[in-house]
């Protein structure tokens, strides 16, 4: 699945993973099915991105081995080993269904930022295929495709399998950026928007939570009461 999920990202980006650069420029080869890395040289950084398919039998999850052919490829004899500063992994993960039960797992997930940044793309087959449909459908001319595609959105539900996959796709990628054109409507425009920011910022809380947490019992009058009140107005100032 994780080619689908490449070429989807392709045709939202005219062609090529990383926006406005060439595939065969930016690819690394892990020689490896399920992991794909891909580099950013167009700032004064190198950013690297690495894609791999996340999965979990029996309860064990393959995150391990992703990690395995990630830490110890030889291409870090090149680029170096990651981290965070400039590092990103993204798991595109299949699920049957969603539900609120998938985002503890999601949320350890992300918040372990040792080697680089982490993000989960989950999403159903249903949900892939409706989207994938759906863009079929749709008359792609001289404007960029992602304009395209959000113009078109506006006129599905909110909560439709198009605009769930799309917008989860948009937040858990973060070399997207939408920018929406101005036949787009500024209602519309913000609700996804919103949807997008809303699903970033459920990392961004939960990093600002456990920072809190382990200043608060490195002191030695820790008080459960003033964490909670200190966590409860962070989260209203949120």
């Amino acid at each position: 699945m994780i080619d689908i999920i490449m070429d989807i990202i392709r045709l939202l980006n005219e062609g090529n993973v990383i926006p406005m650069q060439k595939d065969q420029n930016t690819k690394i080869d892990l020689y490896n099915d399920q992991v794909q890395l891909f580099v950013d040289s167009s700032g004064e950084e190198n950013k690297y991105y690495y894609f791999a398919e996340f999965a979990i039998d029996d309860e064990q999850d393959n995150l391990a081995q992703i990690e395995d052919v990630v830490l110890n490829s030889d291409v870090y004899t090149v680029i170096g080993k990651p981290k965070p500063s400039n590092s990103y992994m993204i798991l595109l993960w299949k699920v049957e269904q969603i539900d609120e039960s998938l985002y503890p797992y999601i949320i350890q997930i992300e918040e372990n930022e040792f080697f680089y940044k982490k993000y989960v793309f989950y999403y159903t087959e249903k949900e892939q295929k409706c989207f994938s449909e759906w863009y079929g459908t749709l008359n792609i001319d001289k404007k960029p495709v992602l304009d395209t595609v959000l113009e078109a959105l506006q006129s599905l539900n909110d909560e439709s399998d198009q605009m769930q996959f799309l917008t989860r796709l948009l937040s858990k990628v973060p070399f997207f950026n939408p920018v929406f054109p101005k036949a787009v409507m500024n209602d519309f425009s913000k609700m996804v928007r919103q949807k997008i920011d809303g699903i970033r910022k459920q990392k961004n809380t939960v990093e600002m939570i456990n920072d809190i947490f382990i200043k608060s019992i490195e002191e030695e009058t820790f008080d459960t009461e003033v964490l909670s009140d200190m966590i409860y107005q962070k989260i209203m100032e949120e």
